[in-house]
């Protein structure tokens, strides 16, 4: 499937959303450094553009521009204030949304999900998954930028209910094309905000839809959690209460 192009194909879609959230500056000894990063998904609700990430990618962030003020963030390759383009966030859901333009999107290097309706369906327990993000483990940084390798995976969820879908990573059995059983990183620090997509097979064509947003890392479980996509309305409002 690798070889044929298929695999690539799929890759190149989940990568294509999705950008990291990541900011720079001076520290306090005067030395350029990157702070942190986390992953933003761009989506076209067919009444919005937005972005959305993981709240508690956004508050760090935020919380590092108040201890130091020369703080600058970027989505991708675009330098942005996410501060101001602010829709939503919810602390309960752990998910922050964004008003964002094409211009935006595509100076970060992506390509929006447009859905065909939102929110789209839940997935299965059986369904074929696809998830990615940024780990900042693979994160190499230079003056002024960084190179931040996009990492994925496809699998099932081992658990879906309306409040989250659960996946986990199951590093003796997973397999990387032409490596075998052999994953270059294990630390998915940096995948919160990173979509998660199901394998629609059904006619008129197979397509990926994006069902739902990573907000959390459980390292000693080797677990993710995603938010599905029904608690974000269409105009990116967050609706906690959405069962």
């Amino acid at each position: 499937m690798e070889r044929t192009g298929y695999l690539p194909a799929l890759r190149s879609v989940v990568n294509s959303t999705c950008v990291p959230f990541w900011w720079h500056g001076v520290d306090a000894n005067g030395k350029y450094r990157i702070h942190h990063n986390g992953t933003i998904c761009f989506l076209q609700t067919g009444k919005r553009l937005i972005g959305v990430t993981a709240r508690h990618v956004f508050d760090r962030y935020r919380t590092a521009k108040v201890a130091q003020s020369n703080i600058r963030c970027q989505f991708g390759g675009t330098a942005i204030e996410p501060e101001v383009r602010l829709i939503a966030e919810s602390t309960f859901l752990d998910l922050a949304t964004f008003d964002v333009s094409e211009i935006i999107v595509a100076a970060a290097g992506a390509s929006a999900y447009e859905s065909i309706t939102w929110p789209t369906h839940e997935a299965s327990v059986g369904e074929v998954i696809l998830f990615g993000g940024y780990p900042g483990t693979l994160r190499v940084e230079y003056e002024g930028t960084a190179d931040i390798p996009f990492q994925w995976f496809a699998g099932t969820p081992i658990s879906v209910t309306r409040e989250n879908l659960k996946l986990h990573i199951d590093w003796g059995n997973f397999h990387q094309p032409f490596r075998g059983q052999s994953i270059d990183n294990v630390d998915m620090g940096g995948f919160s905000g990173g979509p998660v997509f199901r394998l629609v097979p059904a006619p008129p064509v197979e397509r990926l839809e994006l069902i739902g947003f990573i907000y959390e890392w459980e390292p000693a479980l080797s677990l993710l959690l995603a938010r599905p996509s029904h608690y974000i309305a269409e105009d990116g409002q967050l609706d906690e209460y959405t069962l």
